[in-house]
């Protein structure tokens, strides 16, 4: 199959990525959708790889590459291109591929041959190994017997579209990891760790992966880990979720990200963004450090401003005098864990019942239950065994934790007002947010206040800029600054009876937040 595409062009010379897309578009028809999914692993497509590729200085005369979870080496075939059409190629390339799946290795090793093909054009000497297995597994061993005196490996260069999957708390990964102190909940992350503890000092590092590191505290050690040791550089936002693996039907947050290896903190950031991976970019921002992660913050949330605008705007936020202390509130996640409670749940109220309260219910900034056509059970028993899954009535705030992939809103809030759902109790599911005082409800105005608040445009965008995924978390919600309490107070008594229309949310937010 690939020959007869080189016999097509003979005219022009095939090259490196040609060999390795097509090879790409060959292993894609022969891979169940299931596998890819079970694996994690999206392979990269030539646009980005060429872009990724694009973003290495290559200043070293003896490039020692580290490709883990290779695929059939599409990122090391855009490497060696842009290594070989540098205006100052060098001396030498040699590459250490990973991959797990032995059906991948056959097509690897044709690139590798193209590669190699390809250097020797230029001058540059080429050498490759193909390590087949598991690259967490191989690389905990390497780095424990650079422990007790063996060599470490020392890569110059990182190039890297890792698998992307959640490592159980009980896993032979999570078990490995932590031998060499790494702390991660995710496949991405931690191939993102191994690679950072293989480099050299001064070696360059490039990776294609979803956004969601930058925030929330599964993240948190691996940030602080990560940042430790690399300085960003570069950090390019796609400004659609589509377009990074559009052929894979994958619909994620991608970033691509270039540090170097250093002890040093960076001075500045550059924030670019593009549609497409091929399209010119379309926006570009050199930020100072301190503005991309807050010396202040302990979490260590690292904040994507890609333009003026957005920089106002997270200047406005930061400006806002109150946290969620100052207001007397506390958030926390919904107690009722539907799977961990099925003999307490009912589909109708009954006279032992109380509400449960799903995302489902709520509409337009207020609670609807029950609400017709809910497939979700309506009610929960109120009785010994559930007295710790549920809160006393009042008037709450109501947060949707997760958000569909391509829902204009990423922030959904909505007051829970007791005299639409007579109850002296009430149930909150594990798919919500609840503000509340101390476990109890809130006075009526401040509710509404805050309501009109989270659910403002300007939030929106704001948590956009440190929220890489369509989870919104409680500690994302701690995060944030608030405007005095007073201020809440006073918009709640303003926005009595008015309609959430989003027009109306954002001039009375306007007109009393600033």
């Amino acid at each position: 199959m690939i020959r007869k595409a080189v016999t097509r062009r003979s005219a022009v010379r095939t090259s490196v990525l040609d060999v390795a897309d097509a090879l790409r578009l060959e292993a894609n028809r022969s891979i169940a959708d299931e596998t890819r999914s079970e694996l994690g692993q999206f392979m990269t497509p030539p646009d980005v790889a060429r872009f990724m590729a694009s973003l290495f200085r290559f200043g070293e005369r003896r490039i020692r590459l580290l490709d883990p979870g290779a695929a059939v080496g599409m990122l090391t075939a855009a490497f060696v291109e842009a290594a070989c059409a540098h205006r100052d190629p060098p001396e030498s390339i040699e590459v250490a591929a990973f991959e797990l799946d032995p059906m991948l290795v056959v097509q690897l090793e044709k690139v590798l041959a193209a590669c190699r093909a390809r250097c020797e054009e230029t001058g540059v000497r080429f050498s490759s190994s193909v390590v087949v297995g598991d690259f967490i597994e191989t690389m905990v061993n390497r780095i424990e017997a650079g422990m007790f005196g063996s060599e470490l490996p020392s890569f110059t260069h990182v190039i890297m579209n890792p698998p992307y999957r959640k490592i159980r708390t009980d896993s032979d990964a999570r078990r490995l990891l932590a031998r060499v102190g790494i702390e991660t909940s995710n496949l991405y992350t931690a191939f993102m760790s191994l690679a950072s503890m293989s480099m050299g000092e001064g070696g360059e590092f490039v990776s294609i992966t979803p956004r969601s590191f930058c925030n929330g505290t599964y993240f948190r050690p691996f940030r602080h880990a990560f940042l430790s040791t690399m300085c960003l550089s570069r950090i390019h936002v796609f400004e659609s979720r589509k377009v990074a693996f559009r052929e894979d039907d994958v619909l994620q947050e991608n970033i691509i990200t270039y540090a170097v290896r250093s002890a040093g903190s960076p001075q500045s950031v550059l924030i670019t963004t593009s549609d497409t991976p091929a399209a010119p970019v379309s926006t570009k921002r050199i930020v100072p450090f301190e503005q991309v992660v807050r010396p202040s913050d302990p979490d260590a949330f690292i904040h994507l401003v890609v333009d003026e605008d957005n920089a106002r705007l997270a200047s406005q936020m930061m400006s806002l005098s109150a946290g969620l202390p100052d207001l007397g509130l506390q958030v926390s996640t919904g107690r009722v864990v539907d799977f961990r409670a099925p003999d307490h749940l009912r589909l109708e109220p009954g006279t032992d019942t109380v509400p449960l309260i799903y995302p489902c219910n709520l509409c337009d900034g207020r609670v609807v239950w029950p609400r017709e056509g809910q497939r979700k059970p309506k009610a929960i028993c109120g009785n010994v065994a559930t007295q710790d899954l549920l809160v006393e009535t009042g008037f709450y705030v109501l947060v949707k934790r997760f958000s569909a992939k391509e829902e204009r809103r990423r922030v959904v809030a909505a007051v829970f007002d007791p005299n639409d759902c007579p109850t002296q109790m009430v149930g909150f599911e594990n798919h919500l947010n609840y503000f509340h005082a101390r476990g109890t409800g809130m006075p009526a105005a401040l509710a509404r206040g805050l309501a009109v608040f989270l659910n403002s445009t300007a939030v929106d965008t704001y948590f956009r800029q440190f929220n890489g995924h369509t989870q919104v978390n409680a500690s994302d919600l701690k995060k944030l600054h608030y405007p005095a309490r007073s201020v809440l107070e006073r918009v709640g008594r303003a926005s009595e009876g008015m309609s959430f229309d989003q027009d109306a949310i954002d001039t009375l937010s306007r007109r009393l937040f600033g």
